[in-house]
């Protein structure tokens, strides 16, 4: 194993340790103040810290990159605001495992935005994972909930910015994606506020520093998934990533403990295998090309 993918490995597990804490954050937080504000402060933490990054970068970028700006900053948003709100109502480790099933959605997100036909190698790994999704939300299962499928769509949201973002990277800097997607994501989440009209952006003092603990993190979290994948490739850092679920699992257990039943482990399994044989295949296929 060479350096590169050492470091790779390392930025992985470490932005996987971060998310989880970012998660069990969100969760804590959510008792005390509405998604949408949550949303808006961490949005305009992550803007200080990255507006000084792009001094000396402005530019007006072309309607073509405009376009994936949006719908990755979009995409996104959707990721994350389903992913809290599914917290709110279902355990930490079933709202972590739905939206790591992102990978599983990708190759539907490439075929619709680049005509891309799935390759027929992929089509059992992809059955694998689904399984274990359908395992994760039970739809047989009196407990089941409307919470597990918004959960769910936190991954679409996440495979849709997966997607965009690797368009992105070919033609702007990260800290300019990173940019856009905050903004918007603070606009989206000012708006939300305003519709909602009970809640207010203001903050009482005991919740200034786990806020800015939220904001802080989750741009700790998103630049070392960057320089993940500039170390290692996303054959490697997939797969690693869901160590997250273990992360995410012992802070549901430790702080409200949540464990989860022989379906939950059964569908955990799965899900990492569908990903470990996705990115295997990947791999191969780019070998034989």
């Amino acid at each position: 194993m060479t350096d590169s993918i050492i470091k790779g490995v390392m930025a992985t597990i470490a932005y996987a340790f971060v998310m989880a804490i970012t998660g069990a954050l969100v969760k804590l937080l959510q008792t005390d103040i509405s998604i949408a504000t949550l949303l808006f402060w961490q949005s305009c933490i992550c803007l200080i810290i990255l507006f000084p990054q792009q001094i000396g970068y402005w530019r007006i970028p072309p309607v073509t990159i405009v376009r994936v700006h949006i719908l990755r900053s979009l995409s996104g948003f959707l990721g994350f605001y389903c992913y809290y709100l599914a917290l709110n109502h279902i355990p930490l480790l079933d709202a972590s495992l739905l939206r790591a099933s992102a990978p599983l959605c990708v190759p539907f997100v490439v075929l619709l935005i680049h005509r891309l036909v799935i390759p027929s190698s992929r089509w059992l790994p992809l059955l694998i994972g689904f399984i274990g999704v359908a395992f994760i939300i039970k739809p047989a299962s009196e407990s089941v909930n409307v919470w597990h499928l918004v959960g769910f769509l936190s991954a679409i949201g996440l495979a849709f910015s997966m997607v965009t973002t690797r368009l992105l990277s070919k033609a702007v800097r990260s800290q300019e994606t990173m940019f856009m997607y905050f903004l918007v994501s603070a606009f989206m989440s000012f708006v939300l506020h305003v519709l909602d009209g009970k809640s207010s952006l203001m903050l009482s003092w005991n919740l200034v520093l786990p806020i800015i603990g939220v904001g802080c993190s989750l741009y700790i979290g998103m630049h070392l998934y960057t320089m993940a994948y500039s170390y290692a490739p996303a054959s490697i850092v997939s797969p690693v990533s869901y160590i997250g679920i273990v992360f995410s699992g012992v802070w549901g257990w430790l702080l409200w403990q949540e464990a989860p039943d022989l379906w939950g482990y059964l569908g955990m399994v799965l899900i990492l295998l569908s990903i470990v044989l996705i990115a295997w295949v990947s791999q191969s296929y780019r070998k034989a090309g």
